[in-house]
This record gives C-alpha cells, structure tokens and sequence, in this order.
C-alpha cells in the first residue's frame, strides 16, 4: 500500500483526521438536495419512520461533499438521516468563519469540530448548541451513545458539567487500545552510515556515544561527493525539538506545560533541561554536526535533503525518512511486507528507529501521546426542530455496521466481503480509482461516491472491528517499530491534562499564546546559531524577558495554573486509565491476519 494512503488511513489514531483535511476547495456539489432513497430509509434496521432533514456545517473540512455519492445515500438511508445541505470551509481561519456565520444569524443543525476547539466555549457560552446528557443515559432508546466508555464522555464534558458533542473515532474499549497510535517521533539513524562508522545502535544510548558517531560520519561524502550531513531535527519550525527536550527530561510539545511535584505546571522553557537542551544543540551547530539551515529552511528544502540520503541520523517525526523513496528507487514494490524485505536484505541507505540517547541521571519526557477520546465531535443546535431523530441516527453510527460502511462503502461495490464475522479487503477494489487510488490521493473518489469523510461526523474507533489485515509495508513498518521503542522507552503515555485542557476564551493564555509562539521561533533560532557561550547567555536572557514583557508569560503562567488546578478536580481530570492489552496489527507476517480480536 502506498504510503500517503496509510498515513490517511492512520492520522484517524493521531488525533488530526479533521483538522489535517485541509487540502481542496468547496464545491457545487455541497448544497445539492436529493430525494434519497425513501423505501430504502423505511426498510433499512435503525431507520426512522419517516425521513427527516438537516443542514451540516464542518469548517474545518474543505473537500467538498457529493451528497449524490452512492456510499452517502447509503449512509443516509440506514441512519435515517438526510442531509439537505453540508456545508465545507475555506481553508481560511475557522474562528472568523464561525464567526461570520453568528453574525450572520445563520447556524446549521448540527457543527462537525476537531475536540479540542476553542470555538466549542464560544457556541456553549452564547447558548447555540443542545446539552446531550440524556441521549448517553437512555440505553433503551440510544443504546450505542449509551454504552460509549463514561471516562471518554468526562473527557469532554463542559465547565458547566453538560456534555455538548457526539464524539467521533474514539477507542471502543479504553483499557485496549490500538497497538499503534500514530507516535513515529524519535531517533532515526541511516543503517548503512552507521555501519559504515564501526558502530552498533547500542553504541547511540548515550549523548556521549551519539555525538561520537556524529563525529565520526561529519566528513563523509555521498555518491555525488556533497558532504554528509550527520543530524537533522526534521522540518520547519523546529519540528524535531520536542524530541531533543525529551533527552532533557523537558516535556516541550504542545506549549510545553511540565507539571512539578507540588501539582503546579511551568512552561518548558522555566526549566534548567530546556536551556542545556539549547546549549547542546548550538555546540553541535558550531561543530558542523547539526544541519545549519535547521533554523529556517521550509519543508520542499528538507524533503529534497531527506530523499537525497543528505543526514545520518534524524531526530524528528519520523513520517517523513526516505524508505518509501528507496524501495520505489530499488524498484520494490510498495506493498514489500518488511519480512520479505528482510530476507532480500535493505536497499542502501534506509532509515530505521532507534532508542533514544540518554543523559546521565535525566529520565526521557513524554512526547508521543494515546488519545483514546476522539478526534472530533458533532454539536447540535440548540434550535434543532427533532433532535431526536438526528439523535437516532448518531447513535446508528456508532455500530460496527456503521463503519464498515463508511470505510469500505456497501458489499456490492467489492472493496470488502465479511468471511467468519471478519472483514476481508478487495486491495484491487479498495485502492482503486473509486476509493483511494488517483492522482489526488483519493480525495477526488472520496468527493465523488462520498465515503470516509462521514466517519468525522460519528463513528467508533476501528480498533476492535475484525479485519483480515494483508501484512504492512516495510516502509510503514518502521513508522510501527518507532511507536513501540517510545513505549519501551517511556516516552509514550496518556494524553495529560495540560494538552486537554481549554484556554478561556478571552483570557490571557489564548490572547498571548500567538505572541509566545512568534517568539519562540525567533529566538529559537537565535539560540542555536548563537557565536559563543557569552552571546549564547545575552540571547537567552534576551528571550526570557521577550516572553515576560511581549508575551506576558506571568499572566498566562497563573491563568493556566488556575484553570489546571480546578480541571484536575474535575471527573476529566481525574480520569485514569490503566492499558491491559493493545490490539497488534499486522507488521510482522508476510501473509493476511485477523486483527482486531
């Protein structure tokens, strides 16, 4: 399978499915009506008696939805719910587009948002949206809301205690969770550099056993004798920097809340690891071993690095190493399970994860996360005519039935077939021209026949749903080996409450959090490119009284503690949750499995 259409299928897990849709334009084809399919609606199980109507709103969405699609009729006609209308973005800024609507006095039935939207306090406050605490209590009546996991509906609770969203693309069974989540951060080392250097992955498990291979690869050249590049913190914006802080004991993704021994949070940068993490990397910027356009390059410039096996080792996100480009360069087919790929051995120059270093007596921080709440959520107007009958057909989505339709889309297209209660996936059909095969990554089939998106809307996790799963690239495969080191390692856990926790709207977190965040990249880079250790000093010193004075950290550091002082009294912040199992996938095999049991 290629390796955009798993990352489509995985960024579910990560969190981002809704907000990450930002590609594409709106549409003709959003505000056609249909006339549905009515005998089908009467007869389908779970259908209401009779057809109701909606408008949809997701601003955050800007494919456009076909709402003549067959998977969408078919979607309609068992929930039981037509939509008129469903309304996508701009791809502009979702807060002023809500706004505008507001203003305008127009408000859909029911908002599609990502979960951790500010402009979920905003609706609440200015009474737009329905609570919705009693459809998740009515098990005779709703009995898929009702059985959602009472730690995932308090995740999401609001101030005022009432539950305003249906979440979407949660773990079914919070305490088994997907054995893959997403998390790909970490060390990724150059194999064949590193062999070539005399050392082994052990010999990378200390800073100090690091920097040596650094050294030792700093003049090497490639096949076109350009110099190697011995480390890379991925892409723009310092996006491998959470990783370094890890190395720290810094937890720095996010805003980088670190939570003290007395329950307080301090912001990374209050810390002593977050400014050794910063003199070490300027050491290794001064002695060539760190990439010096690091600071300021844009993503086409580190992509052409990446591919052109310009690093020996890179610590970042992981999605983006080189392996897929290496197989389509060794003309293996995408498909390669990593077993047989092992047994060919590795093309030259493939990428693979690693522990990360340690410093002596530093425990690593936390920077990949499970979340098992949900991705997003469906409010619903507080002026809705039937909410029960939108209701009715929510609760419909949460079954397995549900999902299989939405991924795959009804038997009869042959993307699937259910053999012994599993499902077993048509690769032929599945990643064809009418689901996620095409130039545009399948986005044009998902507007043309209308699957996938709908699973935004409502929809269970597909966690614990049977499937006969065809063994995993070798590319994605490393993606998968780097989510378990961060769970071997400790740097994997819960989402904390720092992350879930909602600025007030208008208070000084959302005001100044912008401002922060433009200071940190400027002196970020100020920092590693720093001459010497007495400018190193000013420009720290500089940084710190930036954020005090521009960014008025010491009113955002003590709302924030306020606020997450009393969400940890809250049954959101209380929530625990204690992992018995994770459900594998199929990595390792070179033959079909069942996953999902």
């Amino acid at each position: 399978m290629g390796y955009r259409w798993k990352k489509s299928m995985l960024s579910v897990l990560a969190l981002t499915m809704v907000a990450g849709l930002t590609a594409g334009c709106g549409g003709k084809d959003n505000d056609s009506g249909t006339a549905g399919n009515k005998a089908g609606q009467e007869d389908s199980a779970g259908a209401a008696a009779k057809q109701t109507h909606y408008t949809l709103y997701a601003p955050t969405m800007t494919t456009p939805v076909n709402l003549d699609g067959p998977i969408t009729q078919e979607v309609m006609a068992k929930s039981g719910v037509h939509w008129d209308k469903v309304e996508v973005g701009n791809g502009g800024d979702v807060t002023q587009q809500i706004n505008l609507k507001l203003v305008g006095g127009e408000f859909p039935d029911a908002i599609i948002l990502p979960s951790d939207s500010l402009i979920w306090s905003r609706l609440i406050n200015e009474k737009k949206l329905m609570p919705l605490d009693d459809y998740f209590e009515d098990a005779a009546n709703y009995p898929n809301l009702a059985k959602i996991d009472k730690r995932i509906i308090d995740n999401w609770r609001a101030a005022d205690g009432h539950i305003y969203f249906v979440p979407s693309t949660y773990e079914p069974v919070v305490d088994e969770p997907s054995a893959w989540q997403g998390n790909a951060q970490g060390l990724w080392v150059q194999d064949s550099i590193l062999k070539k250097a005399g050392m082994t992955k052990d010999d990378l498990r200390t800073i100090d056993g690091f920097e040596k291979y650094l050294n030792a690869i700093k003049g090497y050249k490639d096949a076109q004798g350009r110099s190697l590049i011995p480390l890379s913190l991925g892409g723009e914006n310092f996006s491998g920097l959470e990783v370094v802080m890890s190395m720290f004991g810094v937890r720095s993704n996010g805003y980088g809340w670190n939570e003290q021994a007395d329950g307080s949070v301090v912001p990374d940068y209050k810390l002593p690891g977050f400014k050794q993490a910063f003199q070490w990397l300027n050491r290794l910027q001064s002695s060539g071993l760190l990439d010096p356009e690091t600071s300021f390059q844009k993503k086409d410039l580190f992509m052409e690095k990446v591919n052109n096996l310009r690093f020996g080792a890179m610590l970042f996100d992981g999605w983006d190493n080189p392996d897929l480009s290496l197989m389509k360069a060794n003309n293996l087919p995408d498909s390669t399970s990593l077993k047989a790929l092992e047994q060919k051995g590795y093309p030259d120059g493939w990428f693979s994860p690693t522990y990360l270093p340690t410093n002596p007596g530093v425990k690593l921080a936390q920077y990949a996360s499970f979340n098992p709440f949900g991705s997003s959520g469906t409010g619903v107007s507080a002026t809705i005519k039937d909410p029960d009958a939108l209701m009715k057909g929510l609760d419909w989505m949460q079954t397995q039935e549900a999902f299989i339709l939405m991924e795959y889309g009804p038997e009869s297209m042959g993307a699937y077939k259910m053999e012994n209660g599993a499902v077993v996936v048509n690769d032929e059909v599945f990643r064809g021209p009418k689901f996620w095969g095409g130039d545009n990554g399948g986005m044009t089939s998902v507007t043309e026949n209308g699957f996938w998106w709908w699973k935004s809307l409502a929809s269970v996790g597909s966690t614990h749903i049977k499937t006969m799963e065809t063994p995993w690239p070798a590319n994605n495969a490393m993606l998968y080996k780097a989510e378990e080191i961060n769970h071997e390692q400790g740097t994997f856990g819960l989402i904390p409450n720092s992350s879930r926790i909602k600025p007030i709207i208008g208070g000084a977190v959302e005001k100044y959090n912008p401002v922060q965040s433009d200071i940190r990249l400027q002196y970020y880079a100020k920092l590693l490119l720093a001459k010497n250790d007495k400018d190193f000093e000013k420009v720290y010193g500089q940084f710190l009284n930036e954020m005090k004075v521009r960014g008025h950290d010491e009113e955002t550091i003590a709302e924030f503690n306020k606020q997450y002082k009393a969400y940890s009294e809250t049954p959101a912040g209380k929530i625990e949750i204690t992992v018995k199992r994770t459900l594998p996938r199929n990595v390792y095999s070179d033959a079909p499995t069942i996953i999902g049991e």
